[in-house]
């Protein structure tokens, strides 16, 4: 199981980090492109606000699943970490996998919506008249990515000693600070 969930969570968190850096990449060139057409030529990009306001919206869900995966979620600690290792581990199982079921849950709402109330509207965009259902899909795909980064904490967290607050970060760890 240990190396079958380690590739999981090598091949996941590239997904994410691939999805994240073409995001907000597509947003910065969308933001220039736009300032550049309007200084030079006085005319904007009438799809640049459009496209980058749904990179957002991607970029935003995606981060769920990479932040987890990196150990970056707000925790409430008070009294985590008042507890001996054996109870922050059981006590780290339970979170993640509570949160986990709720992200599964929320990308099956969400699929839900997308697929069955936005898709059956028929609604588009305006400038760029793209289905707004696909946009909306951005969420269930982070929920679920979320929910599987939370559920390989838990594995992890069964498999060690250690006490791990993903699959990669163990709790003892600095918290990494590069990019932030």
């Amino acid at each position: 199981m240990r190396g079958l969930a380690a590739r999981l969570s090598k091949w996941v968190t590239r997904l994410e980090e691939a999805c994240l850096a073409g995001g907000i990449l597509g947003i910065a060139s969308l933001t220039i492109a736009n300032v550049v057409g309007r200084v030079l030529f006085d005319h904007s990009l009438a799809f640049a606000e459009e496209l980058s306001q749904f990179l957002i919206v991607f970029v935003t869900f995606l981060g769920i699943g990479y932040a987890a995966a990196k150990g970056r979620h707000i925790r409430m600690t008070a009294v985590y970490d008042q507890l001996g290792k054996r109870w922050r581990q059981r006590l780290a199982i339970v979170i993640s996998a509570t949160t986990s079921a709720l992200l599964f849950y929320l990308a099956y709402l969400g699929l839900e919506y997308s697929l069955g109330t936005m898709r059956g509207l028929g609604s588009v965009s305006p400038v760029l008249e793209v289905p707004l259902w696909t946009v909306y899909l951005s969420a269930p795909l982070g929920f679920g990515l979320g929910g599987i980064q939370y559920a390989l904490a838990v594995v992890r967290n069964l498999e060690s000693d250690e006490v791990y607050l993903s699959y990669e970060v163990r709790d003892d760890e600095p918290a990494p600070t590069e990019g932030i």
